[in-house]
């Protein structure tokens, strides 16, 4: 009898804490619940209204104006409007490419008082460094040249998309960028720069310069140095221009630069010259570049500089 009562107790207490761990869960559940709700209704009101505010679209920072010119912003420092009442720039003709198709060196033979830098940018597009640089340049309100790789546009379409949208020119830099299959022979040469022509048409449409950078250098040095004077004849012959540099940042040039190496090596090869073509790279790998580029566009404002294209030269 003692041993029924003793079970019947026993069994008893454990229905009781079992209906006491039933109703923990359900207090744990419904906590849980409204936490969840709570988070879900403070989320969906900040969503709202930041949906609700218009976003203001940020102004360029005006050093220098639309049409590339330093303002007085350069040299106090401080934002200020675009100047979009300034007088409209002249830009030069180019000499037809069949009768002069090196850029720069048309450049240096008429070069002026007028002190004008054309950035241009080597090796992409790619979507790690590249949207980097348009931001700066964006922000300054420049214009530049990239000098894109046929098989990187494929790659990224959508970045050399916005090269073209955001103002800036398009150039021919080969489909590939293999120095042995670029200049193997004239029909090789020619080859690579119609597949790379075919993808910037692709991005640009008829708004199409022809324009090409040998990967290297057009100079008559190294391996290939001498095909490609005949080259150039060829480029000539098809209404191509070509166009190499005649300052550079340097970060091409062995080990990686830091933004002082590269700022000291803009100072040293543009000294006395007052067209200038500057050689950067937008590559995956050049980081640094776009790190630096912001003081390289700075000091070449504090020198006087106004910026163009390579298709609108300023005499």
């Amino acid at each position: 009898m003692e041993k029924d009562r003793l079970e019947a107790l026993r069994k008893k207490r454990a229905e009781r804490k079992r209906k006491q761990r039933i109703r923990l869960l359900i207090v744990v559940i419904c906590f849980a619940a409204i936490i969840f709700v709570v988070v879900f209704a403070v989320k969906s009101a900040v969503t709202f209204i930041k949906n609700s505010i218009p976003t203001p679209t940020p102004s360029p920072v005006a050093v220098v104006s639309e049409l590339g010119e330093p303002s007085a912003a350069a040299q106090t420092g401080e934002a200020a409007v675009p100047q979009n009442t300034a007088e409209p720039v002249q830009y030069a003709e180019l000499a037809n490419p069949s009768e002069q198709n090196d850029i720069l060196k048309y450049f240096e033979e008429n070069s002026s008082q007028k002190k004008v830098c054309y950035l241009t940018f080597d090796d992409g597009p790619n979507n790690s460094v590249t949207p980097l640089i348009l931001d700066t340049l964006r922000r300054y309100n420049i214009k530049a040249t990239f000098f894109q790789v046929g098989t990187l546009i494929e790659d990224n379409f959508d970045m050399a998309k916005r090269v073209y949208e955001e103002g800036h020119l398009t150039g021919n830099h080969s489909y590939d960028h293999t120095y042995s299959k670029i200049y193997a022979d004239g029909e090789s040469f020619i080859n690579e720069f119609n597949k790379c022509s075919e993808q910037i048409k692709k991005v640009t449409g008829d708004d199409y310069f022809p324009i090409m950078r040998f990967p290297g250098g057009s100079f008559d040095a190294g391996s290939y140095g001498a095909a490609k004077q005949e080259y150039k004849t060829l480029l000539a012959q098809a209404g191509v221009y070509h166009c190499d540099w005649n300052a550079l940042t340097g970060d091409a040039e062995g080990s990686p630069k830091t933004t002082e190496q590269m700022l000291e090596r803009i100072k040293s090869s543009s000294k006395n010259k007052n067209q200038l073509v500057v050689l950067m790279h937008d590559a995956n790998n050049k980081k640094q570049t776009a790190e630096a580029l912001p003081k390289i566009i700075e000091y070449l404002i504090s020198e006087g500089y106004t910026f163009s294209r390579l298709d609108k030269p300023i005499f």
